[in-house]
Order: structure tokens, then C-alpha cells, then sequence
């Protein structure tokens, strides 16, 4: 795309550079910076005749050197001629008065008439030259003068019939683009443009013709468009109005500019409330609608009714892609709220809405919850304890009941694995906050009489352990006696009924300081008494505190069951063994 100055081209340094090219007759320089010229100032219909005329006197001024370089040659021959035929008309005088005059008379009247046709046909020539070169100066009228003057001295002269005949046509072809030229200046570019056209016909390298046919069908162009467009805007079918007067400011940002911006923007507007009007506008409208608004306040950027209206479309767009943002994470958890697949499709929703408005306290709420959520399960599998307690305790704190109750088991779980770290490393004080921690975190839970069960055991180690047996030992009858586990041991009759009964036997000696360790026996082998297995197979994606929930048992039974460490890997498509209690 060419540079368009704005403002006069004969303020322009390049104008009156070339201009004093011209001046000192620097035709060649002059043309170069007159092209410069015309490009930075393409719409000037006078620089184009200005071209013209200067390429005209270029060639004059060139015919005119060669014309009298000509001149003096001939000049110089023609005296010669007239030197050396004198000479020899002396001689042959000379010669003939010596012998016969009569005869050397006539020799020289036939060289005389022989001569001055030659010189007539020499003069013919030069003139039939300069006419030509006044043809190609585009100067017909003086052309057809000369080509006359010389059909009056030689009628016959070679080429002469089909020199006239072609500056006639150039003489008819200046008169219809002289004509071409007021139709535009009237304004009529229709006519002017058939003109033109039938000119570019017969000879399609005349003057500027090319350019005049192509600048006005452009032209013609343009207004078809703004004739459609501002028919469209006339009907009120304001999405084809704007897309013509888009079309318009494409294909020619200066036309008619005032006239299509004002249109545009009343287009921009009134298409944007006729869809506001739609009864539910869904998030495509919305998002058109605020295109629109978008559109007409870059055209003007200070319209406040249009920056209200955008504001308000791109509120209401904001909610509806939260809404459905939300809508999105909320099926996603609706078929398996403790599934992690499910918690991170979850959280990549709420973080989209979260980019669509940053400070809503809701959406950022359920996303901090969703990772937290999601670390905490991460470092539940890694044994990183108080990382788990810290972002679960946090959730749980939020939503007691996030992902099903499985955020609550999961905390519950890292309380007695952190618990149990703590007794390995004789740290029982800890141990035992833990443990009663996770005792108030179970009764928090629907059906949790298994996971209370579990945590008063390890209260009642951690008791022991502190050397608080008598303590310690109640605490193991009251859970044994609650969950009806004792009565199941004792209906096995094997090994583990005979550690309960001497237990108990110790206890009513009051020995609790052995009954203690008798219990804690007891207890760490209580599996085998539960008279409920569930076999399952691990699918992607399962983690074991969403089994130990889905099945009301503990992490540790789990473990226990199946002789797995504190740090277990579950794989894909293995089978995993599920103790319960009825």
C-alpha cells in the first residue's frame, strides 16, 4: 500500500525540486521526482496533466536539439552541394563554350531540375519527421497541418495517406478524452467511465487512460457498495448495513468517511439493542453484542450511552460464562464428587471463571477448596502428614462435607498416620493430640462408628504409652464393648479370643499395666475378626482414603488387610482387599 500525503503537493519539497528541474530543462531528473511526487499525492488529477505536459516538452525540446543539429548538417551539405555544383557548372561552362554550348546548356537545366527536386524531397522528408514527432507529443491538430502543407507540394509522398489517417483517429481520440474529462468534472463518472473505456479499446496506452478506467471503477465500486449499505441501514437490516460500511472503510478509508463512520456507528448500536432484546440472550449473542458496542466506541471513544451499554453487556456476559463455568465444574462433580478426575476438571473450570473475574470471592472460594483439596489427596499418597492436615483442615474448615465426606476422611486418616509416626518415634504426647483430633473428626462423619472405634484405640495406646494404663485399658473395653467387636472375637475361639480373655483377666486382677499391653495386642490384630471383606479392583484415578470413605472403614484397616506400608502405590486393574464391620 502507497504512503498518502495529506494537504497541497505544490507545498511538497519533492514538487518544487522537480519543477526546478524543468526550470534548467533537466527533463529527465524532473520526470523521476515528479513520479515521487505522484505517488505520495495519487489522487491529483493535475499532477497526471502536468506529467503530460512535461513529457511533451521533454520530447519538443529533444526534437527540437535534433531538428536543428539537422538543420545545420543539411545547411552545411546543401552549401557544399551549391559550392560543388557551381564548380562544376563553371567547368562544364567552361568546357561547353570551349565546344558546344547548346549541348552543355542543356546538361545543366537537366542537373538544375535533378537537384532542386532532390532538395524538395529532402525538405519534404525533415517536415514528414517533425510531424511524426508532433504526433508523438500528442499535438494532432499541428500535425494534420503539416502532413496538409506536404500533400500540397507532393501529393504521392510515401507513407503520407496512413500519417494522416492516424493523426485524424489521435485527433478523435484527443476530443473524446477532453470529453471524458468534463464528465468527470461534472461529476458525471458513469458516461465518463464508457468513454474512457472505448478510448482504452482503440488505443490502450493513450495518456493516462488506464489509471482514469481503473480509479474509476473503483469508484463505481464504492458507491455500489454505499448504495446497498445505506439501503440496508434504511430498513433497519443493521448486520448487512455494517457489513457494508465495513466493506467501504476496507476498500477505501478516505471515501466518503464523515458519512459511513456516522452510519456505522448508528449501525454498530441499533444492532446491539435489537439482540439485547432476544429473551435469553445466550453467551454467543452476549459476546456479539459487546463486539458491537466494542466496535461503535472505537469509532467514538467518548459516547457515553455506548461505554454504559458495553459495561453492562460485558457484566452480564461475565456472569453467564461464570454461570456456565460453575454449571460445568458442578456436573463434572455431580457422578463422583470424591473422584480426583473429577476434582481437577472441577478445578479447571472454576479457574476459567476465575480469569473471567478474578475478585469473586464464591468462584475463588470453591477453586481454593478444589486444590487444596487435590494437594492434600497428593501428599495423603506421598505420607507428607502436615502438609494433608494443613490444606485439608482448611477445607474441611470451609465445607465439612467436601467431595462426599472424603475430605473429612482423608484428614481423619493423615491424624492417625501422623499419630502413629509419632509413636514410632516415642513422641506420645503428640501422638495423642492427633489421636483425639481424629476422634472429634470421626464423629463428624455419617456412619462413623468405625473410624470413632479406630481412633479410640490409638488414643488408648498413645494413654498407655504415657503410662497412663488404667486409663488406657478402660478406654480399650468401652471401643471393644461400643462396636460389638468383642463378642465377634470371642465367637472366633482361636488365638485372639484367648489374648482377650487374658486381657480381661488381667484387668479384673487389676494389672493394667499388663493388661495394656495385652489389649494393644489384641487390637493390632483385630482385622482378622472383622467378618466382612470386599474385594475390589483398582481402577484410575482411586486413592485410598475415597476407598476407606466409599466403604466406612479406615485407611489403617485397609493397610492391615492387605500387609501394605504407610506409603502404598495403587496400580491400575490389581485387586485390593476392603475389611468392614456390619
Amino acid at each position: 500500500m502507497s504512503f498518502t500525503e495529506t494537504g497541497s503537493y505544490m507545498n511538497s519539497p519533492l514538487f518544487k525540486e522537480a519543477m526546478g528541474y524543468f526550470w534548467v530543462g533537466k527533463w529527465k531528473e524532473g520526470l523521476e521526482k515528479l513520479d515521487e511526487v505522484e505517488r505520495r499525492f495519487p489522487i491529483e488529477a493535475d499532477l497526471r496533466a502536468l506529467r503530460v505536459e512535461m513529457e511533451v516538452r521533454s520530447r519538443i525540446s529533444e526534437y527540437e536539439v535534433a531538428e536543428n543539429r539537422q538543420k545545420r548538417r543539411q545547411k552545411f551539405i546543401k552549401n557544399g552541394m551549391k559550392v560543388l555544383i557551381g564548380a562544376i557548372i563553371v567547368v562544364l561552362v567552361v568546357t561547353a563554350i570551349s565546344t558546344y554550348s547548346g549541348w552543355i546548356q542543356r546538361q545543366i537545366a537537366t542537373a538544375q531540375a535533378s537537384f532542386n527536386q532532390n532538395m524538395q524531397q529532402a525538405e519534404l522528408s525533415i517536415e514528414f519527421r517533425n510531424a511524426q514527432q508532433l504526433i508523438v507529443a500528442g499535438k494532432s491538430d499541428e500535425a494534420l497541418k503539416a502532413y496538409e502543407n506536404i500533400r500540397a507540394k507532393d501529393p504521392n509522398f510515401p507513407g503520407l495517406t496512413e500519417a494522416i489517417e492516424h493523426a485524424q483517429a489521435l485527433k478523435d481520440i484527443e476530443i473524446q478524452y477532453s470529453q471524458a474529462m468534463n464528465l468527470l468534472k461534472v461529476g458525471d463518472s458513469a458516461q465518463a467511465l464508457d468513454i474512457l473505456r472505448k478510448i482504452g479499446q482503440e488505443m490502450p496506452n493513450y495518456r493516462d487512460v488506464s489509471l482514469q478506467i481503473k480509479s474509476l471503477q473503483t469508484q463505481t465500486e464504492l458507491d455500489s457498495v454505499l448504495q446497498q449499505a445505506d439501503q440496508a441501514y434504511s430498513e433497519g437490516r443493521y448486520e448487512d448495513a455494517i457489513s457494508g460500511y465495513e466493506s467501504l472503510r476496507l476498500m477505501d478509508p478516505t471515501f466518503n468517511v464523515s458519512h459511513v463512520e456516522d452510519n456505522l456507528f448508528e449501525s454498530y448500536i441499533q444492532a446491539a439493542q435489537l439482540l439485547l432484546l432476544s429473551p435469553v440472550p445466550n453467551l454467543d449473542t452476549l459476546q456479539t453484542i459487546d463486539r458491537y458496542f466494542s466496535s461503535a466506541l472505537a469509532l467514538r471513544p467518548m459516547d457515553r450511552e455506548a461505554l454504559a451499554a458495553r459495561t453492562q453487556v460485558r457484566l452480564v456476559i461475565e456472569d453467564s460464562m461464570i454461570g456456565e463455568y460453575l454449571q460445568q465444574a458442578q456436573t463434572a462433580l455431580a457422578s463422583a464428587p470424591d473422584s480426583l478426575e473429577a476434582q481437577k476438571a472441577a478445578e479447571q473450570y472454576l479457574s476459567l471463571a476465575l480469569t473471567v473475574r478474578p475478585n469473586d470471592p464464591d468462584v475463588l472460594l470453591q477453586f481454593q477448596l478444589a486444590q487444596a483439596f487435590i494437594q492434600g489427596v497428593n501428599d495423603f499418597n506421598s505420607s507428607k502428614w502436615d502438609s494433608v492436615i494443613n490444606q485439608l483442615e482448611f477445607v474441611v474448615g470451609q465445607q465439612a462435607s467436601y467431595a462426599d465426606g472424603t475430605a473429612l476422611q482423608t484428614l481423619y486418616d493423615a491424624y492417625i498416620a501422623r499419630g502413629s509416626d509419632y509413636i514410632s518415634s516415642g513422641e506420645y504426647s503428640l501422638a495423642l493430640e492427633d489421636f483425639q483430633r481424629s476422634a472429634v473428626l470421626a464423629q463428624q462423619l455419617n456412619n462413623g462408628e468405625t473410624l470413632t472405634f479406630e481412633a479410640q484405640t490409638m488414643v488408648a495406646e498413645a494413654q498407655g504409652l504415657l503410662n497412663h494404663f488404667q486409663d488406657a485399658v478402660f478406654i480399650y473395653q468401652d471401643a471393644l464393648a461400643t462396636i460389638g467387636l468383642r463378642d465377634r472375637i470371642y465367637a472366633l475361639q482361636d488365638s485372639l479370643s484367648d489374648s482377650l480373655s487374658y486381657a480381661e483377666y488381667l484387668t479384673n486382677n487389676g494389672n493394667y499395666q499388663s493388661a495394656f499391653y495385652a489389649y494393644r495386642s489384641v487390637l493390632r490384630n483385630r482385622v482378622s475378626a472383622y467378618d466382612q471383606t470386599t474385594v475390589v479392583t483398582i481402577k484410575s484415578g482411586d486413592y485410598l482414603t475415597m476407598l476407606a470413605h466409599r466403604y466406612n472403614t479406615t485407611v489403617a484397616a485397609i493397610l492391615a488387610a492387605n500387609d501394605m506400608n504407610n506409603q502404598p502405590r495403587l496400580t491400575p486393574n490389581t485387586q485390593l482387599i476392603i475389611p468392614t464391620l456390619p
